[in-house]
């Protein structure tokens, strides 16, 4: 093997090595900044607990496989109980070149998720940031539910099967708010937790906006829907 390929290969592992070790430092920093954040706070932390890989429904949970809950922040976030955690599950992926060889590899998809926990159980709504494809689609199946905002209906996707109480939630005061703040704010209310869910790994800048969110939905919830709603405790905030 001539001189300048075996430099070359010794050149690719070691870069390969070089960048191993950059992203261990990397997420051991992250780590750590999240641990003493939460101690900061009073908050519990823990590098991994898989208690919260099947806590909520929908995509992305209950796809693939090797799902995991690392991260995991937990505690109280204006008197309501919290989670925010770093979310991945894998998959097999074939694919095949042009003359017909097969090869598999495992991809990772990773998640960040941030839920707060709410008196009562509340009928499944998704809100969620939307194009044009996504609009059309949803308008052509009857899916996204239609609210008085044509500039909300224009910038998210709604749905639910109980259209009252999107409805009920999606007033024009938290519309007002959503549409100033929080455009890009993909979130849920999955029975007793409302859940926003972005993709990549969390970290304590966007944790903290999707949790001052979460408080912001919540505070503006209709005092009729918690009475409705048989709500255990009154709203905090409220």
């Amino acid at each position: 093997m001539p001189t300048v390929l075996i430099l070359g290969f010794v050149v690719l592992v070691l870069l390969f090595i070089a960048l191993g070790v950059f992203s261990y430092l990397r997420e051991k920093k992250r780590r750590e900044a999240f641990r003493l954040d939460a101690e900061s706070h009073g908050w519990t932390y823990a590098d991994r607990d898989d208690r919260w890989v099947d806590a909520f429904d929908g995509a992305p949970f209950g796809l693939g496989h090797g799902r995991r809950a690392e991260n995991v922040v937990t505690g109280t976030y204006e008197d309501r109980p919290f989670a925010a955690y770093d979310y991945s599950y894998r998959t097999t992926e074939t694919s095949t070149d042009a003359e017909g060889h097969t090869t598999t590899h495992e991809e990772t998809h990773n998640f960040s998720v941030v839920a707060m926990q709410v008196p009562g159980t509340f009928p499944n709504l998704h809100v969620s940031p939307e194009g044009f494809f996504g609009r059309m689609v949803g308008r052509l199946t009857n899916h996204d539910i239609e609210l008085e905002s044509e500039d909300f209906n224009r910038a998210f996707t709604v749905h639910c099967e109980d259209r009252k109480f999107a409805s009920d939630i999606l007033h024009p005061r938290l519309m007002e708010t959503l549409l100033a703040h929080y455009r890009d704010l993909d979130w849920r209310f999955d029975h007793s937790w409302i859940v926003t869910i972005g993709t990549g790994s969390n970290d304590l800048v966007d944790t903290q906006r999707a949790m001052d969110a979460l408080a912001t939905i919540i505070a503006t919830v209709p005092d009729f829907v918690w009475q409705d709603r048989g709500a255990a405790n009154p709203p905090a905030n409220a």
